[in-house]
C-alpha cells in the first residue's frame, strides 16, 4: 500500500491519480486533519507520499513526527509543500522566494539520476510556490539533482535512504515526463522492499 497525505491541496487528486496508473499496489489517502502516526505504523505502507498544501512547513509539525518515524524505512516523495517540510525537517531554511510563481513554467536542468533518470536536460515543470529551500542552510545530508535557470533548487534525493522531493508539480499537464518521474520514484518502492526483506 502506498500513503498518500493529503495536505488540502487540490492538486492531490491529481497526484493520486498519477500514481494509480503506476502501480498494483493500494493507494490509501489520508487528510493532514486526520493523520495519526499510530495509523501509519498500523498501514505498514511501503511508501507515502507528501502532497503540496497551503501555507509553509511550521503549520504541519504532524508532518515532521512522520518523517521521524519512516524516513529510515520507506520510500518517501516530498511535492512542493512535501518538498519543504523534508528540508526543514533535515535542518535547511525554507525562505521567500524572489518573487511568489503561481501557474508559471520552468526548465530543470538535473543530474540524471534518482527520479530523473534517463529524462532529457531542459524539460518544463509548472510550480505554485512563493516559499524556496535557502541554498545557504541546504542539508547536507540531502543531495540537490535539479535547479531552473534562476538557482533555485527545484530537487533533491537523500544520500542515504530513498527519499525525494520536488519543489514543482509533476502531476500538472504542463508538467513534462510527470508520470515517468512518478514512476522512476515507484521503481524505488519496488527496489528499496525486495533490498529490506
Amino acid at each position: 500500500m502506498i500513503l498518500v497525505i493529503d495536505n488540502n491541496d487540490s492538486f492531490t487528486y491529481n497526484l493520486i491519480d498519477y500514481i494509480k496508473t503506476q502501480t498494483k499496489l493500494t493507494v490509501q489517502v489520508v487528510g493532514i486533519d486526520n493523520l495519526l502516526i499510530e495509523d501509519i505504523i498500523n498501514m505498514k505502507p511501503k511508501a507515502i507520499v507528501i502532497s503540496p498544501g497551503p501555507g509553509n512547513p511550521d503549520d504541519y509539525p504532524i508532518l515532521n513526527e512522520v518523517l521521524e518515524q519512516f524516513y529510515q524505512r520507506v520510500p518517501i516523495l516530498g511535492v512542493c509543500l512535501g518538498f519543504q517540510c523534508i528540508v526543514s525537517y533535515f535542518g535547511g531554511n525554507i525562505i521567500h522566494g524572489y518573487h511568489p510563481v503561481h501557474g508559471h513554467t520552468t526548465q530543470l536542468r538535473h543530474t540524471n539520476e534518482g527520479i530523473f533518470q534517463g529524462l532529457p536536460q531542459n524539460f518544463n515543470v509548472m510550480r505554485y510556490h512563493s516559499l524556496i529551500a535557502d541554498g545557504a542552510t541546504f542539508p547536507n545530508c540531502l543531495k540537490i539533482t535539479a535547479k531552473n535557470d534562476e538557482a533555485i533548487i527545484m530537487a533533491f534525493e537523500h544520500i542515504t535512504f530513498p527519499v525525494f522531493g520536488v519543489q514543482y508539480h509533476p502531476e500538472s499537464i504542463l508538467s513534462e515526463y510527470g508520470y515517468r518521474q512518478v514512476k522512476l520514484f515507484l521503481s524505488k518502492v519496488g527496489d528499496y522492499c525486495e533490498n529490506r526483506i
